[in-house]
């Protein structure tokens, strides 16, 4: 699967057993409990408490009677099984999910909220960003669009990738920029206009401008060192 989705469910009193192949599974506890085998250890899986599932366990699980779970279906991205007590604000936030259906668009960023209590360091940032921003560089891009490609809102983006690199999204995107410009510039022989362009500025001098900045240095100052190599 490739976005999260978060999902309300009631699980039966019959016993089940299977595994999910590709995505892993927070299962939050509201109401009643579900009783889960993982590796050989039992959970009990109360109001209150999440449980992790990662990608490929197998786990046999039943529901006993009036339970209620809040499910998030997550891309597969390692981790252990694992569960934990969920603090106050955290146990509100998935009870105002479960009585407010998002629809699926909001979802990611209402699973991003959930993960910042269940798993802060869940996953790193500056991987996935160079992922999605490797072949958009040319693009205009938004906070907004970066924060949806991490499955998150904008303002968790800015602080996560702030705590991660010190830097803001619109300057880790400008440093993506100007190092894959620098590359560019150093081995291949176009202008500065096309340099500029495949990297998202719409103008040689714009671009200059930027350069000058990130490097202390125009443009034909790293092309004229390659030059004379």
């Amino acid at each position: 699967m490739s976005r999260p989705q978060v999902e309300l469910l009631h699980y039966g009193s019959d016993s089940v057993r299977h595994a999910h192949g590709d995505h892993q599974q927070w299962v939050i506890g509201l109401e009643g409990a579900l009783e889960l085998e993982m590796d050989g250890v039992l959970y009990r899986n109360a109001a209150g408490e999440a449980v992790c599932i990662p990608a490929g366990v197998a786990h046999c699980y039943a529901g006993a009677a009036g339970n209620r779970q809040l499910v998030l279906n997550l891309p597969a991205c390692g981790g252990a099984t694992r569960q934990l007590t969920l603090p106050p604000a955290a146990r509100e936030l998935a009870a105002w999910a479960a009585r407010h259906p998002l629809p699926e668009a909001s979802q990611p960023a209402l699973a991003g909220l959930l993960l910042d209590w269940l798993a802060p360091s869940a996953f790193l940032l500056a991987p996935r960003l160079d992922r999605f921003l490797a072949s958009r560089l040319a693009r205009p891009l938004t906070v907004a669009d970066m924060a949806a490609a991490c499955h998150l809102s904008a303002s968790q983006l800015h602080a996560r990738l702030k705590t991660e690199t010190g830097l803001t999204p619109m300057a880790y995107l400008c440093r993506l920029r100007m190092e894959r410009a620098r590359s560019l510039l150093r081995t291949r022989s176009g202008s500065v206009l096309d340099v500029a362009l495949q990297v998202g500025y719409q103008s040689a001098s714009a671009f200059g401008a930027a350069y000058r900045l990130h490097f202390g240095e125009p443009p034909s100052a790293g092309r004229g060192r390659v030059r004379r190599v």
